[in-house]
């Protein structure tokens, strides 16, 4: 399916004052390829990563596109399938002169990669942050577009070391057993025994589980005082935190990584959300980030809503900033006079450094290792009229 964008882009420019800026008609298109979930189990995540992709395209086309030329866009479901998401990327590359793919997971990347390294070479990107993706010799035209989830781990347990006494610490981490939940976990515990902090209990779970009774059991008697849970999305651990709340252990300082940065789904969990820790890889606040790119997400959620609150969809993030990725490779392509190929893309994000990200990143940030290896540690408040805020508990860090 064929996205047409129509008005969102011309009320943006007027209100930035654009409305002077030339729309991008003339110019040989630019053409991607989107993939994400749009229907199924995982759609939570794929609707606002293609609505993040088909913002900036609108907006990027009306200020002129990329050095004249527009960006063409194309979506399509992948319905949580493996096999649909590969045919998809298939026909793309039968169909046109595809410079950019975005995929929905990392069993997609895994799928096409082989036949794209060979034979197309073009450049991608998912909404995948595995840590096996970031391998520039089996995967040369994929970049993850935040910290793998391997240092999303070793940010917390980095940032733990950083506030606590280690000698204190007893750490627990309890994550699924999909490949997402599996990622990353020797990466935490190198990255504890490095610094001193003693993990008591590593346990995993399904990724849904109708009894969380048995893990819970298990956290109480490791007598943890910080918990990390990993690789799920809003099930298990929001029992897991209540069941030792009732234990009478809710002094625990509760951790995840990224995934569960959500604003609307946290309020719906406001009795387990108030001083949760968790990474962000995005600036997800507009009240809290700063640059030109968060203003214009905050006035495109302003103009759908007026009652915005500044709280943007990790999803969006995510499809904003690949797209700004590719876009930013297209135009120093473009710049330097060369052909629009995967291998002069890949070169150009190599080459890219102290890229200023519009406040999406608050550091600038560079792609060493095919990697944006950076995060920052926030936590969730509870205010005493039921009111969920983040802060930032850490400065923007970069994975050393």
């Amino acid at each position: 399916m064929r996205y047409a964008m129509k008005g969102l882009a011309v009320a943006i420019a007027t209100t930035l004052g654009l409305a002077g800026a030339a729309t991008a008609q003339d110019g040989e298109p630019i053409v991607w390829s989107v993939n994400v979930d749009l229907s199924g189990p995982a759609s939570y995540g794929g609707i606002p990563q293609a609505d993040g992709f088909e913002s900036y395209v609108e907006w990027r086309n009306a200020q002129g596109g990329i050095n004249g030329r527009p960006i063409d866009l194309t979506v399509t479901d992948t319905t949580f399938s493996v096999d649909v998401a590969a045919a998809n990327f298939r026909r793309a590359m039968a169909q046109g002169d595809v410079s950019f793919v975005f995929g929905d997971s990392t069993g997609m990347m895994q799928a096409i990669s082989p036949e794209n390294n060979r034979e197309h070479r073009v450049l991608t990107g998912a909404g995948s942050f595995a840590s096996e993706l970031a391998d520039p010799e089996r995967y040369p035209y994929y970049f993850v577009a935040g910290a793998t989830y391997g240092d999303q781990l070793r940010l917390l347990v980095r940032h733990i070391a950083e506030t606590e006494n280690v000698e204190d610490v007893r750490l627990a981490i309890m994550h699924s057993t999909i490949s997402l939940g599996r990622d990353g976990i020797e990466d935490a515990r190198e990255e504890a025994e490095a610094l001193g902090i003693e993990i008591v209990e590593i346990q995993q779970s399904n990724f849904v589980e109708a009894d969380v009774s048995t893990f819970a059991l298990g956290l109480r008697a490791a007598r943890p005082t910080h918990v990390i849970f990993h690789g799920y999305s809003f099930a298990v651990w929001p029992e897991t935190i209540r069941l030792m709340q009732d234990f009478g252990m809710g002094d625990i300082t509760f951790m995840t990584t990224m995934w569960q940065n959500e604003y609307e789904k946290l309020e719906e969990l406001i009795d387990v959300a108030d001083g949760l820790v968790m990474i962000k890889v995005f600036e997800t606040d507009t009240n809290l980030g700063e640059g030109e790119m968060i203003d214009v997400i905050e006035q495109i959620h302003m103009e759908r809503d007026p009652d915005f609150d500044g709280n943007v969809r990790l999803g969006f993030m995510d499809g904003w900033f690949n797209a700004m990725m590719a876009a930013q490779a297209t135009e120093d392509v473009l710049n330097a006079g060369l052909e629009l190929t995967g291998d002069n893309l890949v070169a150009a994000l190599e080459a890219l450094e102290d890229w200023d990200t519009g406040g999406l990143i608050g550091i600038p940030v560079d792609f060493a290792g095919h990697e944006v290896g950076v995060g920052q540690v926030i936590q969730w408040n509870v205010a005493e009229d039921g009111t969920l805020s983040s802060e930032a508990i850490s400065d923007w860090i970069e994975v050393e």
